[in-house]
């Protein structure tokens, strides 16, 4: 069972699904515009390399966000790996209960894994720990884990629940 396109929960999920697209695009093309821009100086005037020592770790963030935020999005796209060979041999009862078997372990993992990055991210916020080069919060980047967690325990939760058909994009070429 899939949500209705109509619907409101429709709507909401592919506002969603837009928002990290965007957000995913823009943290890639300024990961890159970085990097490039670190590159370039290092090459052309490396006078001034040292002034863009920060580069590097900030490429690093960028990344690390990225990573954690697509999650939720790759398992909604069906672009997670998955084992459709094994499942396709079964019979279509069995694969609709190994397919909640596997949603319910997901979504139980996913909220434990967010719960847990949560708990790491305010420790290490209350260190008062700043990046050596940025010099921002440390936390900031283990933040990305339980925001990324969080966004895959909904899909897992929708799924288990048949609000969305995860597995009907399964395989499908983007």
């Amino acid at each position: 069972m899939a949500t209705n396109p109509d619907s409101g929960l429709a709507k909401a999920l592919g506002l969603l699904a837009s928002f990290e697209r965007i957000a995913l695009a823009i943290l890639m093309l300024a990961m890159v515009g970085l990097t490039v821009m670190g590159v370039a100086v290092r090459e052309i005037v490396p006078a001034y390399a040292r002034n863009v020592s920060w580069v590097d770790e900030g490429a690093r963030y960028i990344m690390v966000w990225m990573v954690f935020l697509s999650l939720g999005l790759a398992l909604a796209e069906g672009r997670q790996i998955a084992m459709t060979s094994f499942l396709e041999k079964m019979s279509p009862k069995v694969q609709l209960w190994v397919g909640r078997f596997i949603d319910l372990s997901g979504l139980a993992l996913s909220l434990y894994i967010a719960w847990y990055g949560f708990e790491m991210a305010q420790n290490v916020a209350r260190t008062g720990q700043f990046s050596p080069t940025l010099r921002i919060p440390a936390a900031i980047i283990y933040y990305a884990l339980p925001a990324g967690f969080l966004l895959l325990a909904l899909r897992y939760g929708l799924s288990l629940f048949g609000l969305i058909d995860r597995r009907a994009n399964a395989g499908a070429a983007h």
